[in-house]
């Protein structure tokens, strides 16, 4: 599994790309202000070299178990995603579209007709007119990711990417061998219910409403057409000359 990680580009994503410590981003002299050229070359060497082997000690002694950690965590968040967020989301919108489609019937039945009449002003002005879980990206690349110059032990990083992707792999595996299937079995229900209340109860509810508010939305057009519009039209009449 390690063999395809590409050892040279260890920030493929660009997660970490801010991270720039090379000499030259840390230590600069200005012109007219220069060190003797021997003090200069020296200090670059045990820039590097400092930098290099601090880096790579604690890579050594740390990087694989908190690669391991972060396998676990980005486990538990994709699984509390996948079986919790997710169905919970879809449910609010069920939900909304309902409340959506309510909504619309009565701005549709008492501000449409007004605001079809006012539109009379401005009638002159004329203008030329399912991968639901995609957001949990959670490889190795997304997670973990070494900018150029800043680079652990090659066995190190492989055995990291290995840790990492071996944890999150168990964790959601035991996860979900745990707990799948009653929270599918839950979730299976609850649609089951709210498919019920929609198609036997909200769906004729609002159709019925829908038909009562297309009569009511008619008398109400009429009377804004014939109080409001010819109003309307001779105002929108003082803007006839500007036309776009």
């Amino acid at each position: 599994m390690a063999d395809a990680l590409d050892l040279i580009n260890r920030d493929p994503n660009g997660i970490n790309g801010h991270i720039q410590c090379q000499f030259e981003d840390v230590l600069a002299e200005p012109e007219g202000t220069h060190s003797i050229d021997c003090v200069w070359k020296l200090s670059y060497t045990c820039f590097n070299c400092w930098k290099g082997l601090c880096y790579k000690i604690s890579t050594l002694l740390c990087g694989i178990c908190i690669a391991a950690y972060w396998g676990c965590e980005f486990a538990g968040v994709s699984f509390s995603h996948v079986w919790f967020m997710t169905p919970c989301l879809k449910l609010f919108q069920i939900n909304c579209g309902l409340c959506k489609n309510v909504y619309t019937q009565c701005i549709s039945c008492c501000i449409e007709p007004c605001c079809v009449a006012c539109g009379q002003l401005f009638h002159h002005f004329k203008k030329d007119p399912n991968n639901i879980n995609d957001h949990l990206s959670c490889q190795f690349e997304d997670v973990l990711a070494e900018p150029e110059g800043t680079h652990s032990i090659d066995c190190v990083w492989k055995l990291s990417y290995t840790c990492f992707n071996l944890w999150k792999g168990l964790c959601y595996k035991i996860s979900t061998l745990l707990c799948g299937i009653c929270i599918a079995a839950q979730w299976g229900c609850q649609f089951a219910e709210v498919s019920f209340y929609h198609v036997w109860y909200f769906t004729p509810c609002f159709k019925m409403m829908d038909l009562n508010c297309g009569c009511l939305k008619k008398i109400w057009q009429q009377c804004i057409g014939c109080c409001m519009e010819p109003v309307c039209m001779a105002c929108g009449m003082l803007f006839h000359q500007f036309k776009k």
